[in-house]
Parts: structure tokens; sequence; C-alpha cells
């Protein structure tokens, strides 16, 4: 990850200093977590492709503004959470609506052993629709602050910094979003027992059950 990190800064200086033959490399190096974030915050592929591509556009515009030293791949989800800000003020204008984002690849392996139940399986999935729909209904601020905790696995300090206010705001954003998953997979009558079960339980989930 540091190595990441400090390869990252290296590109996106050259590239800020105007030279373009490294934004391949740059590209390779921060499409696969931007992209992640950009469909967390659309949940929709079509719109996650949209938001991702205007944002490499954003940043090669704004690439003389870059900080020298800062992580370019939280200057780019600060741009990423800018242009989703954008859509939503759009559709607020001009509602729509909108389907289940679930993607069946984004998940984690459970060990499987003879417990194995294949109705775990699918109440794990269905778990995982739960925390979609959660995600997308709560508030704004709250979903990106739980999304950059844990799932993007920012500090607290670096996801304050992406999201321009405190740590003690991020804090309080993320633990409300917390527990309003928690509540709502609770609800849907998921027990930590189900985790012994073999079961092949979504990213997602486990992010929301994870203490």
């Amino acid at each position: 990850m540091s190595q990441d990190f400090d390869r990252g800064r290296e590109l996106m200086e050259r590239y800020a200093q105007g030279e373009d033959d490294v934004f391949e490399e740059l590209y390779t190096l921060m499409a696969p977590r931007l992209y992640r974030f950009c469909l967390r915050l659309a949940r929709r592929n079509p719109e996650a492709d949209d938001v991702f591509q205007e944002a490499f556009l954003r940043l090669h515009r704004a690439r003389a503004t870059y900080l020298s030293g800062t992580n370019p791949l939280h200057w780019a989800f600060a741009i990423v959470r800018s242009i989703h800000l954008d859509r939503l003020r759009y559709r607020r204008r001009r509602p729509e609506q909108l389907g289940s984002a679930h993607d069946a690849a984004d998940e984690v392996l459970v060990a499987a052993d003879d417990r194995y139940n294949p109705e775990t399986d699918v109440r794990a999935y269905d778990l995982a629709e739960v925390v979609a729909r959660e995600l997308q209904g709560m508030s704004e601020k709250n979903r990106v602050a739980y999304i950059l905790l844990r799932e993007e696995e920012l500090s607290v300090q670096e996801a304050a910094d992406v999201l321009g206010t405190t740590t003690a705001v991020v804090k309080q954003r993320a633990h409300r979003a917390y527990e309003q998953l928690r509540a709502a997979v609770g609800a849907a009558g998921w027990h930590p027992r189900d985790r012994t079960r073999g079961a092949r339980i979504p990213a997602q989930v486990c992010h929301a059950l994870s203490d």
C-alpha cells in the first residue's frame, strides 16, 4: 500500500507538471479503487461508468491544482463525491426510479464446511440487497463517511480530508450509518451464527456486521 501511495504521488506530481505520458500508469494504479468508489456512490453500473469517466476528465482539467505530497487517490475521491453531489442535485429536479445495484461478484467466501446450507447463501444475498437499499436510502453524508471508513478503509483523518470536515463529524456520520445498517440487517433476520455456516457473505454485509 505504501509503495502504491509513493508511486501514485510521484506520477500525479509529474502529471500535474504536464507529463502526459505518465497518465496510463497513473490510471492503471488508481482506476480499480476509484471505480469501486464510484459504484458504491452511484449504485448502478451505467451511472458509475459515467461518474468514473467524468472524474478522470475533471482530474485532468484540475491537475495543476494538485497539492504536492497529498494522496492522489483521496483527491480523486473528493472529485468523485463532487460529481456525485452534482448528479444528486440534478436528480432532485428530475427524479427517476433507481433499480437494484447488487453485484454478485462482490463477495468474500467464509470457509465452507459440512455444515453448509444453500439456504444460508440465499439469505446472505438477500441481506446484501437489504444493505444496498439501506445505504441508498440513508443520508448521503452518512453513507459516504461509512463507505470511506468501512469499505475504502481510510483513516478518520483521511476521510475528513476527503469530505472537507472534521474527524468528529466523520465519526458521527459513519456511526449513524453503521447503526442503521446493523438495525436493518438484524431486522432482516441475520444472526451472528450464520457466519459459521459456510455462507458466501457479500462484502457489504460483512462490513455492516463487523465490529
